[in-house]
């Protein structure tokens, strides 16, 4: 009769190493999937703040002007300083091939090659269009950017993250306070 062993044999401990590494790597890749998700759950939260931020200077500005500040247009800009349709967004940098690299846009439904017009006969189902604008009763095609009632907007950002091309998108509704 043996004497029982003391010991593991070279099979258990093979198997409790195997255990052991699946083990690590499991944990591993946990953290290493919590910390991607925290970096894109950082950078969307940078894009949502200058987003709502963009749209409630747009609100402290006198509501006609509002249109003329934020276009693609300089010739119809007031005086002073103008924000223009783009803006920057600390921490957060444009996708590969962005025009002007700026990361924030600022979109009016305006007619191709015509930024500085704003009318209210164009389809365009992200902006509700087509819309009575100057609240006259009907939908022309004639340019409503000084005697709007209502001004939809789109404030877009657009970044390259850390896991690919991200984009956030407000829509809204201006209306005079």
């Amino acid at each position: 009769m043996r004497a029982p062993r003391a010991g593991l044999t070279l099979t258990e401990t093979m198997i409790a190493f195997v255990v052991l590494i699946v083990a690590v790597g499991t944990t591993m890749g946990v953290i290493t999937s919590f910390t991607v998700m925290e970096q894109a759950n950082r950078e969307r939260a940078l894009a949502c703040h200058a987003a709502r931020r963009t749209l409630e200077e747009m609100h402290a500005r006198n509501f006609s002007d509002v249109f003329a500040l934020y276009n693609e247009t300089t010739a119809d800009d007031p005086g002073g300083t103008v924000p223009g349709p783009g803006f920057d967004v600390f921490g957060l940098d444009p996708q590969e091939g962005d025009a002007d690299g700026r990361v924030g846009r600022v979109l009016f439904p305006t007619p191709a090659g015509s930024p500085g017009v704003l009318q209210e006969n164009i389809q365009d189902e992200a902006f509700g269009m087509p819309r009575d604008l100057d609240a006259d009763g009907d939908e022309d095609g004639l340019d409503k950017s000084g005697t709007y009632k209502l001004l939809p907007v789109i404030v877009r950002v657009e970044w390259r993250g850390q896991s690919g091309n991200r984009r956030l998108e407000f829509q809204t509704l201006l209306r005079p306070q």
